[in-house]
Order: C-alpha cells, then structure tokens, then sequence
C-alpha cells in the first residue's frame, strides 16, 4: 500500500468517525426562571418558567450548582431564586447538567 492511498484511508476514518451534532440521541435546552419549590430529599426542584409553566428538574450525580461560575453546593439554592438550568433531554423528563444561580 503506497504513503497517499495510507492517507486517504485515514482521512476518511477521520470524516466519517466524527459524525456531526444532529446525529446525536441527546438534544440539550435551557430554561430561565424561578425556583418555587425544593425537594431536599429527592434533590428535585421545580422551576416557574415563563410561558412553559411550573418544570420539574430531578438532579443526578453530575448536575452542578454553579454561583460566579464556581461550584456550590445543592443547599445553596433557594426559592424564589432566579435560575438558568441547562438540560439534556432524555426520554420523557429533562435531566439537569447544570443550574446556575442568577443574580
């Protein structure tokens, strides 16, 4: 196999491993509001998002809290408190990447 049929095997690798944004299963949002209830217990909040109504958001392990842009702690946040949560949206129920106190 000669160096220029090599490149355009691994050019070609490269094009179709990278694939583009569409393709993939996970489609992300974000939504601004106001936090109008908390669930400690189950790590739930729900978020007053004007012209989408009342949202329910159940963290996981990796959604972060983010004040000045470094991490705090889920305790920090309060009702009432204007928020952005980044989402990705799996199956029925969109999962928190991060929250991000505003204000």
């Amino acid at each position: 196999m000669s160096l220029s049929k090599v490149w355009v095997v691994l050019v070609l690798f490269l094009v179709v491993g990278c694939g583009s944004a569409e393709d993939s299963p996970m489609d992300t949002n974000a939504y601004n509001g106001t936090i109008a209830e908390i669930n400690a217990e189950e790590r739930k909040v729900h978020v007053e998002v004007p012209d989408e109504g009342t949202m329910e958001f159940a963290f996981t392990d990796t959604t972060q809290v983010l004040k000045n842009f470094l991490e705090v702690p889920f305790d920090s946040l309060d009702t009432n408190r204007k928020v952005r949560v980044e989402v990705v949206e799996t199956g029925d129920q969109p999962t928190p990447t991060t929250v991000t106190l505003i204000e």
